[in-house]
């Protein structure tokens, strides 16, 4: 396994849209060797999750997890989940404030809204269907992830750009 480059903001990649992962590449060793390192790049830069696209391949493919992250340390954890050609339906119309960061932008966070409660669905890494329902936090980590998939980047969802913050300042200075 390799921790690989996550790519920043201003690479043009991180606005492309993906394209599926067809299924006779999920089998693939390169394949399951990419999924083994995008799990070690996520867990070494301290990520809840990361997209494909972050390190540069433009394939429908997130992984996310919590364990006792470090730069999220009110966040409920959750267990290690890779999600293939992922698919989001809303169950409520119902939003939360969501405070989030990237490791494509590096010690900025901001604030805006994401559904509170969804349902995730795609393939597992093996290929099989995977389905599941997320609240809070989860559900909030796997609409961002989703959105790498599209070239979206949190930055674009905010409605008020006042409040992005450098993370040392993140919480010195109101509600954060």
């Amino acid at each position: 396994m390799a921790v690989m480059e996550v790519i920043k903001m201003g690479n043009p990649v991180l606005r492309e849209k993906c394209l599926p992962v067809a299924p006779d590449e999920i089998g693939s060793q390169d394949f399951q060797d990419f999924i083994d390192d995008l799990i070690e790049t996520m867990q070494e830069e301290d990520g809840a999750g990361i997209a494909a696209p972050q390190v540069g391949l433009l394939k429908r493919l997130f992984v996310i997890e919590m364990d006792s992250n470090p730069r999220y340390p009110d966040q409920q954890n959750f267990p290690l989940t890779v999600v293939i050609n992922p698919r989001i339906r809303r169950l409520s119309e119902e939003t939360t404030d969501s405070w989030e960061g990237c490791l494509s932008i590096p010690g900025i966070r901001g604030r805006l809204k994401r559904y509170q409660h969804v349902e995730l669905s795609g393939l597992d890494r093996y290929g099989e269907k995977l389905q599941m329902v997320l609240d809070g936090f989860p559900a909030i980590v796997a609409q961002h992830e989703l959105d790498h998939l599209d070239g979206i980047l949190f930055i674009d969802r905010m409605d008020d750009l006042k409040t992005l913050s450098f993370e040392s300042e993140f919480g010195k200075h109101g509600d954060g």
